[in-house]
């Protein structure tokens, strides 16, 4: 947790760690007060949101937020280097995976029993609307010269996945195969699109 954070961001930072850690129900008002720094059962908690399901909520907002930051990472490409670019792209996707982690676990953990509306939010802002601008990116990016009609959703979904599996892999066994590091992954990663423009006549 920042030093210097305010209470409602240690509050929220605390209860999505719970959340994720003991779920909804195994985390009580005072669980969440404790974690913050906060005396436990002292009603510190409601002064600054009106229960645990308004926490839940806005703490879920609030780790969405490093998701919707992809359109300004888009906005900056093109480079005009394609190599530059994926690379921007990988360490913007790493870099906001590890913020969102807390988030990845709790879904993992309560997904099948949150409300449809929910769920249906949480489709929404972590993959339906990421996809759709990386779809868009390589339609501008790739399609326009391609000597072949490339089908975008399924490479977004080829190029980003893996991303979440590494990432996955290194918080549930805190290594992965080979020891390979950010680096290493961004470094193959790139060479593997770059192969996949070539193969399709983009230079």
């Amino acid at each position: 947790m920042a030093e210097g954070s305010s209470t409602r961001e240690r509050i929220l930072d605390s209860a999505i760690e719970l959340f994720a850690e003991r779920g909804y129900d195994g985390t009580s008002v005072g669980d969440i007060e404790s974690a913050a720094g906060l005396a436990p059962r002292s009603g510190a908690l409601y002064q600054h949101f009106e229960g645990k399901q308004d926490v839940l909520e806005q703490a879920i907002e609030r780790q969405l937020e490093a998701v919707d930051e992809l359109g300004s990472a888009l906005e900056m490409l093109p480079l005009g280097d394609l190599r530059a670019e994926l690379t921007l792209m990988a360490r913007w996707n790493l870099a906001s995976l590890e913020r969102r982690a807390p988030l990845a676990r709790f879904f993992r953990r309560e997904g099948d029993r949150l409300p449809d509306e929910l769920r249906e939010k949480l489709y929404e802002r972590l993959v339906a609307r990421p996809y759709a601008q990386i779809v868009a990116w390589l339609r501008g990016r790739l399609a326009a010269d391609a000597e072949a009609e490339p089908d975008l959703e399924a490479l977004a979904l080829i190029m980003i996945e893996p991303m979440s599996a590494y990432r996955s892999m290194q918080w549930a066994f805190g290594r992965v195969p080979g020891d390979v590091d950010d680096e290493r992954f961004v470094e193959t990663w790139v060479e593997i699109c770059l192969a996949y423009a070539r193969s399709i006549g983009i230079e």
